[in-house]
């Protein structure tokens, strides 16, 4: 878990649907969190490579590289601590769901996901208290 007394945590949307990142950054400012958005697998890798965030939200059905291509970068990485992920997506078939769960990923969600969902997921990840 992230210890966030420090400082803010650094959460990253990875998700090529405009709309979709804008609620999300929504939902998550209601719980005082800022997040970074980008849309491609290769912007989120660049980022990750610059600052490591503590929390990555991810979309797989991305342009030319899939979300799937972010998770290998992080587990191919020399990055010196574990990043939680949580998937984003509209697949809900059995077999990303195993390979996400293969792949280490916190949680699945499936969109579209009630706001409050990903509020308690992404407390519990950062282990923040709820207002």
């Amino acid at each position: 878990m992230v210890d966030t007394t420090k400082s803010q945590p650094i959460i990253l949307i990875v998700e090529d649907t405009i709309d979709f990142a804008e609620m999300t950054m929504r939902i998550l400012e209601r719980i005082g969190i800022h997040a970074f958005h980008t849309m491609t697998a290769p912007e989120a890798i660049d980022f990750i490579g610059q600052q490591c965030p503590d929390l990555i939200l991810l979309d797989l059905n991305l342009p030319g590289q899939s979300g799937w291509e972010v998770l290998k970068h992080l587990n191919d990485s020399h990055i010196d601590r574990h990043v939680p992920v949580i998937v984003t997506s509209a697949y809900s078939d059995s077999a990303n769901r195993l390979v996400g769960k293969l792949q280490n990923v916190y949680k699945y969600m499936i969109k579209p996901f009630p706001p409050q969902d990903l509020m308690q997921t992404v407390r519990e990840v950062l282990n923040l208290e709820e207002a």
